[in-house]
């Protein structure tokens, strides 16, 4: 039995934390014993991973209380046996790092699943400084490899791609042979990077030639009053719907007869292939993963980032060609359903760990 312990800040339910839960809840139990370190406090989503979890509540990463966790975390591999630690993010990093080394963990593994848009030359110092105490590197998307190994010189060969995983079966395809139709767009309102402000400036131009379609952000956070004014200020207040969190985003989407992912900066968008299951046409920002899962003209529309002129034009194509619509959602999620299904994901990391500790064991 292989004994994986994933190192993570905290279980919400943002885009890594799910596909987490998910690969947790699917690895194959016969080979493989995970579980799951927290550094700080998680939302009851937490209660969805099925293993065994340790929460350290590391409130300050260099202090002594937090060397002291480090020891803890050691200890806690050492006594489990652990075969494979695997950490997500920054401080994981650079705690579950050097007390897998200290507890003698023989595979040590660091996931990268954005194009770094939020580090500052301080944090790529203290995680280039980690990287030697790493055995092996995984990504979600070849940008994101790419990237990786452009800033952080690390060799190709170190960093495997292994792709996001979705649950196809929930959800249904929907067509939308509809004239008035719904718009939308999934993210956090947190992050100024997933741009939707860029979302309601091409609603607004759109708008003045469609006035009967609406526009749906399915997501909240503290950007939201602001998003909120703007709407308003653009005159679109009575035609947008801000939805905030849906415990059921799958159902949502059947609303939508088109997708947008307009952030400035994307690792890998799960969001994307949810509209493609869903049967939304995409419109995406042409950037980091998303031109790996959309073929611009085939799985759906690539338009550059920043540009509202733009986003607004593919829009306004897809609203008024029901043909081109129907067209680019059907090969969507066909290819989604032959490439990401979670059969895929979760094969390619147990693969990637037993391969990956029988080198480390012959060594």
């Amino acid at each position: 039995m292989i004994k994986v312990l994933y190192c993570i800040e905290s279980i919400g339910r943002g885009g890594t934390e799910t596909q987490l839960v998910e690969l947790i809840n699917r690895l194959d139990r016969r080979r493989f014993a995970p579980s799951l370190c927290t550094l700080r406090p998680s939302s009851e989503y937490i209660g969805e991973a099925d293993c065994p979890r340790l929460e350290l509540d590391v409130r300050r990463l260099f202090s002594p209380a937090g060397a002291a966790k480090l020891r803890q975390l050691s200890r806690h591999l050492r006594e489990q046996g652990t075969d494979i630690v695997q950490t997500f993010f920054q401080d994981p990093t650079l705690l579950g790092l050097p007390a897998a080394r200290r507890a003698g963990v023989p595979v040590r593994l660091v996931s990268f699943r954005d194009l770094g848009f939020w580090r500052t030359p301080a944090q790529e110092f203290l995680m280039r400084r980690s990287y030697p105490l790493a055995t092996g590197f995984l990504a979600n998307s070849a940008a994101v490899r790419d990237q990786v190994c452009g800033r952080d010189r690390l060799r190709p060969e170190r960093v495997r791609v292994i792709r996001n995983g979705i649950d196809v079966g929930r959800h249904r395809f929907a067509e939308h042979p509809e004239t008035a139709v719904a718009v939308g767009i999934v993210g956090n309102l947190n992050r100024r990077v997933k741009r939707a402000d860029l979302f309601l400036k091409a609603a607004a131009r759109v708008a003045a030639r469609h006035p009967e379609t609406t526009w749906h952000l399915i997501g909240d956070g503290d950007l939201r009053p602001q998003y909120e004014r703007m709407a308003a200020d653009l005159g679109i207040a009575d035609r947008t719907v801000f939805a905030g969190r849906i415990a059921d985003v799958p159902a949502y989407l059947q609303r939508l007869a088109v997708g947008v992912m307009c952030s400035d900066s994307e690792g890998f968008s799960n969001a994307v292939l949810e509209y493609m299951l869903a049967g939304c046409a995409v419109v995406a920002t042409s950037v980091g993963g998303n031109l790996e899962a959309v073929s611009d003209g085939r799985t759906g529309l690539l338009v550059p980032p920043g540009n509202d002129v733009a986003l607004a034009s593919a829009l306004s194509r897809l609203i008024e060609e029901r043909g081109t619509r129907a067209a680019l959602a059907r090969q969507a999620r066909a290819m989604v359903e032959a490439q990401y299904g979670w059969e895929h994901c979760v094969a390619a990391h147990q693969e990637y760990y037993e391969a990956a500790l029988k080198a480390a064991v012959t060594k």
